[in-house]
């Protein structure tokens, strides 16, 4: 895979670490990307898509799904359009610019993909990773999947459990840890 990046796009045209061991897992999950139903889903949303690595991933490996790629970022918004175009897959990776998925209407989504940043500049930070599983949560249709990679050390855990629904870890390694929430009914 190609990866393409533009100005303060996170991860440049590297693959990061955390994202490497998110799609990894992914690629052994049997069921991925079946809902908790096992009900295969319209489509994936790579929420803080950055340089477009997972959104390209996903839309490779799946020629089933379309993928949405939404940031906060025109940079990273602009790189996973790039991305998209070099991998030949820019028919099915849309991408979006909003705040978190505001934009979106709750439940209103299947499956969801997060590797969430952890810091702001130099200081270790977990209020903007919370903001994201908790709009996650929001926008999932009950059954609905959250795959988030995360830095062990944050135990975001507790809260995919209280935002998003029931959590199981699905791999971790001395630095990430991988889950996968289903969203609760109602």
């Amino acid at each position: 895979m190609e990866l393409v990046s533009l100005g303060a796009a996170y991860g440049g045209t590297k693959l990061d670490h955390g994202t490497r061991f998110l799609l990894e897992v992914l690629a052994q999950q049997q069921d991925f990307p079946a809902g908790s139903d096992q009900q295969p889903p319209r489509r994936a949303v790579d929420l803080g898509c950055g340089n477009g690595t997972i959104s390209v991933w996903t839309a490779l490996r799946h020629p089933e799904l379309d993928v949405l790629a939404a940031d906060q970022s025109a940079s990273a918004v602009a790189s996973t359009e790039l991305t998209a175009q070099a991998n030949g897959v820019a028919d099915r990776v849309s991408t979006l610019r909003d705040d978190a998925l505001s934009s979106l209407p709750d439940a209103s989504e299947d499956l969801i993909l997060l590797n969430p940043p952890f810091h702001q500049g130099n200081a270790v930070d977990t209020s903007v990773a919370q903001r994201l599983i908790s709009d996650s949560g929001r926008v999932l249709r009950p059954g609905g999947v959250l795959y988030t990679v995360w830095n062990s050390h944050l135990k975001h855990r507790p809260w995919l459990e209280r935002r998003v629904g029931s959590t199981e870890q699905l791999a971790k390694n001395p630095t990430f840890t991988v889950t996968r929430s289903v969203r609760r009914g109602g």
